[in-house]
This record gives structure tokens, C-alpha cells and sequence, in this order.
């Protein structure tokens, strides 16, 4: 017989795991939860978020916060990501992340200080603070409330890309985001205003992953999920080619 909770849950479909990655990867800030070691009661801050190539969260900490013993000492976390539109605020969708905090080091750290630079450009000026590090947030578990009557339990494999050769993805990518954004903003341009809904303007990349594009035009950040992830960094040239093709031709039907 199924408990009170779980009648309530509905099966982990496409449709879910799509929506629940799509809060993760364009979530700018969220709400993170530890215990604190000291006084063994729980504690809330609010986070700076962006993603690493994998979709997990990227959080920069200060060690001069509150929390940032709890985190080095603890480790484990829960993260709330979700941003209210107008009327009731929990008719909208919402994730509740469960899993661990580490700090990024080496070459990690570079590759996570360069995707959240690029979400948060303002964060230049203290980001290479003495006491400021990056720490990447691992998701073990998730719930998801897509609305009202629209609840999910999600594991990791539900909201983590994938890919056949990170490292492969990882020497390719920086370069990738700068040449598009040197050389063809028409088409970064494209993608956001035909694919995503975004007004007109200047919309630069910053972030390619096997899963999507990120782009930005000051605060307004959108993201293009393809239809199928990508399985190696040579596949992504030419489906960025096809979406400029598709984008043209959603601006000539609308």
C-alpha cells in the first residue's frame, strides 16, 4: 500500500527531467541549507549559483561566512532553486536538491570560475579574493514541484549531463563560447530570439554543455536544450549550424 507521500508523486517522465534541468541551468541564486557544526542547528544562506558542464551547481563561498566551516567540515547541503512569478508563489515550479558541497580545485576550479564569470560578470571583483573559493554542489537526490498536484522524487541520473570524453569537452569548450561570441553573435542572436524568446539585443554564450546553450543579455538569461544531448565535442559544430538553419526559418514563419 503507498503512503500519503507517495500517492501524491507522480512518475519521473522526459517532461520532468527537462523542466527540473531546465531550474538548475538557469537558476542565477538559491536558498542553501546546512547544519551547523558548531551549534548543531540548521542554517540558510543565499548562494550565487551557475552550473558546471555536468549540470551540477557551482557556489562561490567566502571563508569568511558563517557557513563556510560547516561546509569544509560537513559538507552535506540541500539547495532551493526556483524563482516565483506573479500570484500565490508556490503554484510555481520549484527543486529541492539534497547532496554534498566540495571545493574545486586545479584545474576545475579554472573551468568553474570562467562558467560563473560568465553568468555573474559583476562577481569580478571579488572572485579572486584570498578567501574566496568555488565549490561545486553534487547532487544525490532531488524533489521536484512542477505546480500544484505536480510532485517528483529525482536522482542524480535524472538532472546530470553526460558525456563520452569530458576532458575532450572540457579543452574545447572555452574556445567554442569565444569564437561564437567574437565571430557570430547573429547567430547567438538567432538562437535566443527564435528559439528561446528573447527580445532583440547583444546576447552573448556562456556556457556550451553536451546538453544545451546558455546565452545572456545582461540579466535576461536563456537556455536552448537540444533535442538530444551531444555525445562528444565534435558534434557540437555542426548542430549549432543546424540551429542557426532552424532559427531562420522560425524568423521567416513568425
Amino acid at each position: 500500500m503507498k503512503s500519503k507521500n507517495e500517492s501524491f508523486r507522480r512518475p519521473v517522465d522526459a517532461e520532468a527531467r527537462s523542466a527540473a534541468r531546465m531550474l538548475v541551468r538557469t537558476a542565477r541564486y538559491g536558498a542553501l541549507a546546512l547544519n551547523d557544526v558548531e551549534n548543531d542547528t540548521p542554517m540558510v544562506a543565499r548562494a550565487g549559483l551557475a552550473t558546471d558542464t555536468n549540470g551540477m551547481p557551482v557556489i562561490p563561498v567566502s571563508s569568511l561566512s558563517g557557513h563556510f566551516d560547516s561546509m569544509v567540515k560537513n559538507g552535506r547541503a540541500a539547495l532551493l532553486i526556483g524563482q516565483p512569478g506573479k500570484g500565490d508563489p508556490l503554484s510555481h515550479g520549484r527543486l529541492a536538491l539534497s547532496g554534498v558541497v566540495r571545493r574545486a580545485e586545479g584545474a576545475d576550479h579554472e573551468r568553474l570560475r570562467r562558467r560563473y564569470l560568465a553568468r555573474h560578470p559583476q562577481a569580478k571583483i571579488y572572485i579572486d579574493f584570498k578567501d574566496f573559493s568555488l565549490w561545486r554542489f553534487e547532487i544525490s537526490s532531488a524533489s521536484f514541484i512542477a505546480g500544484f498536484g505536480s510532485a517528483y522524487v529525482l536522482e542524480r541520473a535524472d538532472l546530470e549531463t553526460k558525456c563520452v570524453d569530458w576532458e575532450e569537452w572540457h579543452s574545447m569548450e572555452a574556445g567554442a563560447v569565444e569564437h561564437m561570441n567574437e565571430d557570430h553573435r547573429d547567430a547567438t542572436c538567432l538562437y535566443a530570439t527564435k528559439l528561446c524568446g528573447g527580445t532583440d539585443g547583444d546576447w552573448q554564450i556562456t556556457g556550451l554543455d553536451p546538453d544545451g546553450i546558455d546565452m545572456a543579455l545582461g540579466d535576461d538569461h536563456r537556455r536552448y536544450a537540444y533535442d538530444e544531448p551531444l555525445k562528444r565535442a565534435e558534434e557540437l559544430r555542426p548542430t549549432l549550424v543546424k540551429l542557426v538553419s532552424r532559427a531562420r526559418k522560425q524568423s521567416e514563419i513568425s
